[in-house]
């Protein structure tokens, strides 16, 4: 049987660049390790979230998994504070969107790797 927890798996450029922007944008970094030579580690939107993120080099998914090197999630994060959580994003990278009102409240911005991400206002 399947648990409560689900695991999303980012294929990036740079896992450090990535722990940086995760980090300063309010996710909760665990599980540092390394991996056949490869930075890797694991992070939540939110402490108690079931959601947990394994960020993985594409260096490492080529020697262990190529085939789904360029599989990309598309992942909507929610927020009951969407306002303030645009203007943190958006003080971290350039990429983050204005916040839009139709269909309901959202923006989406880009990690460092270019991957996309969307969020929903609640």
């Amino acid at each position: 049987m399947f648990t409560e927890t689900i695991g999303i798996m980012l294929y990036v450029d740079d896992v450090l660049a990535e722990k940086d922007f995760w980090s300063a944008i309010g996710f909760t970094i665990q599980n540092e390790q390394d991996m056949m030579g490869f930075p890797s580690f694991e992070m939540k939107s939110h402490p108690e979230s079931n959601t947990v993120f394994t960020v993985y080099a594409k260096d490492f998914i080529k020697q262990v998994s190529p085939e789904v090197l360029n599989n990309v999630p598309s992942v909507l994060f929610e927020s009951n504070d969407i306002e303030a959580l645009q203007a943190k994003v958006a003080a971290v990278t350039d990429t983050a969107s204005l916040l839009q009102e139709q269909p309901f409240p959202n923006f989406n911005f880009a990690c460092p790797s270019g991957i996309y991400f969307a969020v929903k206002g609640i």
